[in-house]
């Protein structure tokens, strides 16, 4: 059966989105804490990219052909004014922690995309870097005025975010 897959970095940032808040209610799946940090992850990514690419996901955002800017690097350039080219556009800006959670963040998630380490252990709260990054997310997809979006994908990401955003309220 041949099939047509179509996306692009907005599609895909909803869907991780979609995917953290179904592993983060999750509480049987044994790993859910690694799922809902790359997934989480993925999302923080997708949004800031398309933040900076000024709402066009079409856009490619890239040093040289296939290396790919860092997610670090990609929320500098979502701080910075001089991208905003839309009608009451925002620039990030994040607290002290949002930023560590995102750190964080990128630090597990590294760990479990690419192996860092043959055994891990994590002790502590996923709240501790969920909530602070789905401020994030929130602001870079909606409050920054930065993203166009169709009908079905605002009322899918809004949707996601208001009941991801209750449910973390709810586990704490």
């Amino acid at each position: 059966m041949v099939e047509k897959f179509e996306f692009d970095p907005l599609e895909n940032a909803i869907d991780f989105l979609e995917k953290a808040h179904s592993y983060y209610k999750n509480f049987g799946c044994k790993h859910r804490f690694k799922w809902v940090c790359i997934s989480l992850h993925g999302a923080l990514y997708g949004f800031a990219v398309t933040n900076v690419k000024l709402g066009n996901p079409l856009n490619t955002i890239h040093t040289r052909k296939w290396n790919l800017l860092s997610i670090m690097k990609i929320l500098e350039m979502c701080k910075k004014e001089e991208f905003i080219q839309s009608i009451n556009g925002k620039a990030l800006v994040l607290t002290e922690k949002q930023a560590a959670a995102i750190v964080r963040l990128n630090e597990y998630r590294n760990t479990f995309s690419h192996f860092g380490v043959s055994g891990y252990s994590v002790i502590g709260s996923l709240d501790d870097i969920v909530d602070p990054v789905l401020e994030v997310i929130k602001f870079l997809s909606i409050e920054s005025n930065r993203i166009i979006y169709s009908t079905k994908q605002k009322i899918k990401l809004e949707r996601t975010l208001l009941l991801f955003e209750n449910e973390v309220k709810t586990s704490k």
